[in-house]
């Protein structure tokens, strides 16, 4: 199984860019985010799926208590993906699943990277580069090393192809 963090600005084009990925891979790819369980909770306290100054605010909070109160949000993502690995296992296949997380905090990055052995991707986008952040996740994105960077300032069929190489390359792998 290969993992691979994922990150960026707000807007840069995450989630599209891993969804072409998941076009690519079908049933061998899975996308998973560490804020997935906290917007669970945050839909429980009334947030109604807006991602304003506020409200990113809000969710990165309430990730930092998860994380600190009992690293939640981590553990959540690690069950994700044995879910993931048992699905694979059952077709015989489970050494070639791609997991893609959504992480945004260096420390949480480097730690995947570390107990994972996963690689870390950035996609850039010039036009929200040096928007306004309202939380230390958005603001700390830029303060990690990277193993793959994309950029992501053409179009969306410009980022398909992107996502298409680059799949093509991980393939070769697994």
């Amino acid at each position: 199984m290969k993992y691979f963090i994922v990150n960026g600005k707000p807007c840069s084009g995450k989630d599209t860019f891993v969804n072409f990925c998941l076009e690519e891979l079908g049933a061998f790819g899975k996308l998973i985010s560490t804020v997935d369980f906290v917007k669970k909770i945050a839909t429980e306290c009334g947030w109604n799926g807006t991602k304003d100054l506020k409200n990113r605010k809000f969710l990165s909070d309430l990730k930092d208590l998860l994380t600190n109160w009992g690293d939640v949000p981590y553990t959540k993502t690690l069950q994700e993906i044995k879910l993931f690995y048992y699905d694979l296992e059952y077709y015989d296949v489970e050494n070639s699943g791609v997991v893609f997380i959504m992480s945004r905090e260096p420390e949480e990055i480097s730690r995947f990277e570390k107990e994972l052995g996963a690689k870390s991707i950035l996609i850039r986008r010039n036009a929200v580069e040096f928007n306004e952040q309202s939380n230390h996740a958005d603001s700390e994105v830029l303060n990690h090393k990277y193993h793959y960077i994309i950029d992501n300032n053409d179009t969306l069929e410009e980022l398909k192809i992107k996502a298409q190489e680059f799949c093509n390359y991980i393939k070769k792998e697994l």
